[in-house]
């Protein structure tokens, strides 16, 4: 949502984009969500997961309720908008650094958010 598969990797666009604003126009008042991203802890450490931070800053100002919230402990990152109470506001992978880690923390996650949704 916030960067294009078509563009390379590296920074998000520009300051003067800003493609989440196209969530303006929807009511996510009484909506649980859940957010996930994928990002890389050591090329990107000052920024991990930003864009996960974004999206869920603009959807709590929708009135959205973020669930989902994962642990920071194991990552290696210096800073990340997505780090909100001392929890990553969803789940964080980082394939190219810790993916023998992927698997049990989304088997994991997904317990977490079953019990979270009441299911």
């Amino acid at each position: 949502l916030l960067q294009r598969p078509d563009q390379p990797r590296g920074p998000c666009p520009p300051p003067d984009t800003h493609p989440q604003d196209e969530l303006d126009d929807i009511d996510f008042s009484g909506k649980k969500v859940a957010y996930f991203g994928t990002g890389d802890q050591s090329g990107y450490p000052d920024n991990f997961q930003d864009a996960m931070g974004i999206l869920e800053e603009k959807i709590s100002e929708l009135k959205g309720t973020t669930v989902g919230n994962w642990p920071t402990d194991g990552y290696e990152h210096e800073s990340s908008r997505a780090v909100k109470n001392g929890k990553f506001v969803g789940l964080a992978l980082d394939e190219d650094n810790q993916s023998e880690l992927t698997e049990e923390r989304i088997q994991k996650w997904v317990a977490q958010l079953k019990t979270e949704f009441g299911l």
